[in-house]
């Protein structure tokens, strides 16, 4: 991911929630007006391979912070 697009989703985890359901619903609006091509199994395994990845570094940081 490019560094603006990180800082575009930095500033989002930033927002208050009201405001996140917001703009979350916008991009979703306009994402279903984009002409994307299905996923690939492969994209879909990246991707997965992705998520769980970070789900495994946030499980290793609440661990380390109950260890404390």
């Amino acid at each position: 991911m490019q560094a603006a697009s990180e800082n575009i989703l930095e500033a989002f985890n930033q927002l208050p929630e009201i405001e996140k359901h917001a703009i979350a619903s916008e991009i979703i609006k306009r994402v279903t007006l984009l002409d994307i091509p299905p996923l690939t199994d492969e994209a879909l395994i990246e991707i997965a391979d992705a998520l769980f990845v970070e789900h495994d570094k946030m499980e290793a940081v609440d661990a380390q912070a109950k260890s404390r």
